[in-house]
């Protein structure tokens, strides 16, 4: 857009935008390799389960943080507040592309004579993801968002346009139970007797 100053945009944003669109870019490149003698191939950050959830939780944070910045975009009511939402979904992003590294084995234990581990991209993607959960992190700080669910701030338009949500009415008291006259009192049913049978 024409006159639009990068210093405008608040230090903490600059780090989750920043973070998470070089963190999708790195995260194409070679995050994992393994090499056996002459022999060595690499995959991104895509090639596992835990990755690709937590390449998709991290670019979803950095979107919503975009589309507020240069779109003024903003959420629907919701449980919590934004800043929460964000440091959510970069925080448990970043722990699955951690947890993606710890478990992934693309050799199957090949043993003796394989060398494998981050590749150079790797290293570049986990900073990049971890300074944009820090970038979150610090957000939600200076937001003073609660973490705590508010099931009051659940699609309520009001509590959207900021007004009060007004109290649920209460529940009208029960009347009192009714009183049956006792079985006794009831005349006898038709083809009944009174006296019971042996």
């Amino acid at each position: 857009m024409p006159g639009f100053d990068l210093k405008q945009i608040n230090r903490n944003d600059q780090l989750i935008i920043g973070g998470g669109g070089l963190g999708f870019i790195f995260s194409f490149l070679p995050w994992y390799k393994a090499s056996a003698g002459p022999y060595s191939a690499t995959w991104n950050a895509w090639q596992g389960f835990f990755g690709t959830v937590g390449v998709l939780f991290l670019l979803v944070a950095a979107a919503i943080v975009a589309l507020r910045v240069f779109a003024n975009f903003q959420l629907p009511a919701l449980p919590v507040g934004p800043n929460v939402l964000v440091l959510g979904l970069a925080g448990i992003g970043t722990l699955f592309t951690l947890l993606e590294l710890l478990i992934f084995d693309p050799t199957h234990g090949a043993g003796r004579g394989v060398s494998q581990g981050l590749g150079w991209a790797g290293y570049i993607f986990e900073i990049l993801v971890i300074v944009e959960t820090v970038g979150a992190f610090l957000n939600f700080k200076a937001s003073g968002e609660k973490v705590a669910w508010d099931a009051t701030k659940v699609n309520t338009g009001t509590a959207a346009a900021g007004g009060a949500v007004p109290p649920a009415a209460p529940y009208p008291p029960q009347d009192a139970a009714p009183n049956y006259p006792p079985a006794a009192d009831y005349p006898p049913a038709a083809g009944s007797s009174d006296t019971p049978s042996a």
